[in-house]
């Protein structure tokens, strides 16, 4: 739960750092915009919910053993990643404001869930991509794992965007 709470603080933190005009700049060529990258982890999150209020059935292992595995994947920040097709941001302009909101419904979604649902259950609505059926807790793992790789991510955009807007200033 404390690393839920701080992830959650965090990303709210780094968006909120961001003017409405900076979501949506590119900071250098091949990069998503922090708007792209917020789009991808709403993608990522919002599903969680239903999933944790979907069909469960009886765990038959370790409820905690792939959170392992999650974290050594999402936290691994020498590996680029390819994100699933589904969840792959669009190119168009993103309102800030949108995913802020949208970003603190899905936590408080998730709190919810964290502290009513048994989350030792193995969820069945939908099979992750190379790891199969996840337990509640795996799914906490995973939105918590994946979020502070993309704060991470966003907190490298907010650097660049300044650095770049510094040095454009101080060459005038």
């Amino acid at each position: 739960m404390k690393e839920f709470e701080e992830t959650t603080t965090d990303l709210v933190k780094i968006l909120a750092s961001f003017t409405q005009e900076e979501f949506n700049k590119i900071p250098f060529e091949g990069s998503w915009t922090a708007g792209q990258v917020s789009e991808h982890l709403f993608k990522s999150e919002s599903n969680i919910p239903k999933v944790l209020a979907g069909n469960s059935k009886n765990t038959e292992r370790d409820p905690f053993e792939k959170t392992g595995v999650i974290r050594s994947v999402f936290l691994d920040y020498s590996k680029k990643m390819k994100s699933p097709e589904f969840i792959l941001p669009s190119d168009e302009p993103k309102n800030k404001d949108h995913f802020l909101e949208g970003f603190e419904s899905t936590r408080k979604q998730l709190r919810n869930c964290i502290q009513r649902i048994d989350l030792s259950r193995t969820f069945t609505d939908f099979n992750f991509p190379q790891m199969g059926q996840l337990t509640g807790w795996e799914w906490i793992c995973f939105a918590v794992s994946h979020s502070r790789r993309h704060i991470r991510q966003m907190n490298n955009i907010a650097e660049t965007l300044q650095t770049a807007g510094r040095t454009v200033d101080d060459a005038a």
